[in-house]
């Protein structure tokens, strides 16, 4: 996965806060958002369990570093993402967001929305299709950095 990914020990420690907020928030999303069993709660629930995973998974492996910068190995919630629009070249920065976010601003999307769930996890140089409300998009993921919540 991140095998020797090099993080500043800031960068570390914030993913290490994350990481026990996304855990916290968890049921508090699942019983806000969707109180009946249903197939998006589960699908829900299987996103937020695989981002954990990823997550533990890329604090197990770095490597902490004076010298790193804030760029990650795949996107985050709290990372800011630079997108290229497949169809028309244009380039869009998202930061992905939880759902019940206190610092929402311009740009920011959660990522339980349809390009939050696409974006996730994802890699720079990754393609991504976007089924939403307003058509079906494809984006190539050009940088992601971390910016926090």
């Amino acid at each position: 996965m991140a095998r020797g990914f090099e993080v500043s020990k800031t960068l570390f420690e914030n993913l290490v806060k994350h990481l026990v907020e996304v855990e916290e928030q968890k049921d508090k999303l699942l019983g806000e958002y969707f109180q009946e069993p249903s197939k998006e709660r589960d699908e829900l629930e299987k996103l937020i369990d695989n981002y954990i995973k990823h997550i533990e998974s890329l604090i197990k492996q770095a490597n902490k570093s004076d010298t790193a910068g804030a760029s990650l190995p795949f996107v985050t919630i709290g990372s800011e993402v630079e997108i290229q629009d497949l169809s028309t070249q244009e380039v869009h920065r998202f930061r992905l967001v939880a759902p019940f976010s206190t610092s929402v601003g311009g740009g920011d999307i959660s990522y339980i929305s349809p390009v939050g769930k696409a974006l996730l996890l994802k890699r720079v140089g990754d393609e991504v299709t976007v089924n939403a409300p307003a058509g079906v998009f494809r984006y190539k993921i050009k940088s992601i950095k971390w910016r926090g919540d």
